[in-house]
């Protein structure tokens, strides 16, 4: 029963996962697929470039599907639900079975699904994240740090168990891993600013 319980909460919340919004706004209001433009994401960054202001329905849908991926695998299955849940969220933005498992790299949703684990780790890398960015105006970079920081945050507030800690380093890996481009772009000092103007910027540009 309990595994049937657990299974409920991987499908439900990778089922979530996979509504990606940058691709269902951008596919609304312009016809075209985010995929299309700018580094070729789904995300909430590169919906911006394409959208401008209504990226902000992209930011809410992508972050409320978090939240409430994780509402339900607790109602479902308590703290451990919770924590299933917010991986396979997760998992299903990054590789959504609707969208030929090419998502984005869960940034935004990652943030959202942890306000309801523990919103104070949220709010220190939210903080902290904001920073960089308004510092460097790297998005990727403030994200990179960000995720790399959850489960040493978690730990100290006491997040969870042993086995929350060790979900989240392998969370936090696995999130930096997605940022690999960005990564050699920062290195090789290629990367995209941020910047509030926003244009259809050719996929790779």
């Amino acid at each position: 029963m309990d595994f049937v319980r657990l299974l409920a909460c991987a499908a439900i919340a990778y089922l979530l996962g996979s509504l990606n919004f940058g691709i269902i706004v951008t596919k609304l209001f312009t016809g075209k697929d985010l995929r299309d433009f700018g580094s070729g994401n789904a995300g909430s960054t590169n919906a911006y470039r394409v959208l401008g202001p209504k990226a902000l329905l992209v930011v809410l849908g992508d972050a409320l599907k978090g939240i409430v991926a994780v509402l339900i695998g607790k109602l479902i299955f308590g703290e451990d639900g919770q924590l299933c849940a917010y991986l396979f969220v997760l998992f299903g933005h990054a590789y959504p079975v609707f969208y030929n498992f090419h998502g984005g790299k869960s940034i935004l949703t990652t943030a959202a699904a942890m306000l309801m684990i523990d919103w104070r780790v949220t709010a220190v890398l939210f903080t902290l994240f904001l920073i960089i960015v308004i510092i460097t105006r790297y998005v990727s970079l403030g994200s990179i740090i960000a995720v790399s920081l959850i489960p040493l945050t978690a730990y100290l507030f006491g997040t969870g168990d042993l086995e929350m800690v060790m979900a989240l380093m392998f969370l936090s890996m696995w999130l930096v891993m997605l940022h690999r481009d960005n990564i050699s772009r920062l290195l090789a000092g290629t990367e995209r600013k941020f910047s509030f103007k926003h244009r259809e910027i050719p996929k790779n540009e």
